[in-house]
């Protein structure tokens, strides 16, 4: 198709339908839209956004033809939200998602999240290259290359169950593109659903010989590994996911999960960082996030890195957000490994209100105890017990306590409860002397 043809299809569809800008910066936002209506667009069809959400309102009540996102937006990123929009839209084939990208590294992952992403402009653009960027993108998803109408054909096939004819459309599909990830990749689906997962796994290993980082061969591979119970293989696939694509609180607690399965328990310093970038924080990614860093602080602990331990447990302290969960366990690890000045630092965390004060009662006597006199300690010991609030080394810190006192048999009747109580942790109870 000639140029000129091609800049007055462009300028047909920028009349005709609406069109949503996200971008942090309101000055990216008001060039993009200027330039879209010096384009041919009308300023009242184009939507400039900020935030995710905000996105996704308009995706769902305008449902835009043209999507242009910078990568990294307020509360999400532009691969993600492209993801909402085909889930919102599933029946939307000519919307236009274009990605921009500041980086070489963010390039590739639109390049690799072939069919997520339609196309991407890489900062800075002049208005020329920009131009020229949208017409093509544009233009290419109205009218699909033969590679991707053969690829779209093998698709209806083989949702409709079709499997061996859609198999024979795919092969047709990687004669026709130099690099032809995508045909590979579903080519594996009709094996995948087939049960024939030795043959799909080769299949996306095909296809991520052509991009090493192809995002739909990556999440073949996971979800083979995964059914299979494969876990290093399934970890060192989304291990791989997580260091290149956005990530999002799904995907994240995915990673942790098999981090810990395998473990990997170093890797929790990279997936902190991935946690601490992200916009949002939902209890339960919370959750995933320092029960990950807190097994790794105990291995550490374990290790004798003694050092690693007080970094990682200061981590989950500023994150967990006063979950007092979390806290009493550190600081019981701590003070059970005679560590009380990292144990009383974390008392500080604690959001005080409704079940906490029972927790912080009694992680307050764990760091403090060292420092107590043992009448105090058995005076607060007794008072926590009586109260009902009962924890199984403050019982051991009161027993020992009584038994330095010289009180046997009070000290008996409360190691025969404690035994009853935590039969695991009075296993290998040593008694103190007296």
């Amino acid at each position: 198709m000639k140029s000129e043809k091609k800049k007055e299809l462009f300028k047909e569809f920028l009349a005709n339908n609406q069109i949503l800008v996200v971008d942090k910066s309101s000055a990216s936002r008001r060039r993009l839209t200027k330039t879209l209506v010096d384009l041919g667009s009308k300023r009242n069809q184009v939507h400039s956004v900020s935030h995710y959400s905000e996105a996704v309102d308009i995706i769902e009540k305008e449902k835009p033809k043209l999507v242009l996102s910078d990568y990294a937006i307020n509360g999400g990123s532009g691969f993600d939200l492209f993801t909402d929009y085909r889930q919102i839209h599933p029946d939307e084939k000519k919307s236009t998602l274009i990605l921009i990208t500041s980086n070489i590294s963010q390039s590739a992952v639109a390049k690799a999240a072939e069919e997520d992403v339609d196309s991407f402009i890489i900062k800075p653009y002049t208005v020329k290259s920009l131009e020229k960027s949208l017409i093509n993108a544009v233009i290419n998803k109205l009218y699909p290359s033969e590679y991707v109408k053969t690829v779209d054909a093998g698709k209806e096939q083989m949702f409709a169950g079709d499997y061996a004819t859609a198999m024979a459309t795919f092969e047709s599909a990687i004669l026709l593109d130099k690099k032809p990830s995508l045909a590979h990749f579903y080519h594996g689906q009709c094996k995948y659903f087939l049960d024939l997962n030795e043959e799909a796994e080769g299949d996306y290993e095909k296809g991520l010989m052509i991009n090493n980082i192809h995002f739909k061969c990556q999440i073949g591979l996971f979800d083979i590994f995964k059914k299979e119970g494969k876990h290093k293989e399934a970890y060192d696939v989304v291990r791989n996911i997580a260091k290149y694509f956005p990530s999002n609180p799904d995907r994240l607690k995915e990673v942790i999960r098999l981090c810990m399965i395998t473990k990997n328990y170093k890797d929790m310093e990279m997936y902190y960082d991935i946690f601490v970038d992200l916009d949002e924080r939902t209890d339960d990614v919370i959750n995933f996030i320092c029960s990950g860093l807190y097994i790794y602080g105990k291995h550490a602990l374990i290790e004798g890195d003694t050092a690693k331990t007080k970094e990682i447990f200061d981590k989950v302290g500023i994150s967990c957000a006063g979950v007092s969960k979390f806290l009493k366990s550190m600081i019981a690890l701590l003070v059970e490994n005679g560590i009380y000045l990292d144990a009383q630092k974390l008392l500080s965390r604690f959001s005080m209100g409704g079940d906490n004060k029972e927790d912080y009662e009694v992680c307050a006597f764990l760091a403090d105890s060292n420092s107590m006199a043992n009448t105090e300690r058995i005076s607060k010991g007794l008072d926590l017990f009586n109260k009902g609030y009962k924890h199984p080394y403050a019982t051991k810190i009161l027993i020992n306590s009584l038994f330095q006192q010289g009180n046997e048999k009070k000290a008996s009747e409360y190691l025969e409860e404690a035994e009853h109580l935590w039969p695991d942790d009075f296993k290998s109870f040593v008694k103190a002397a007296a």
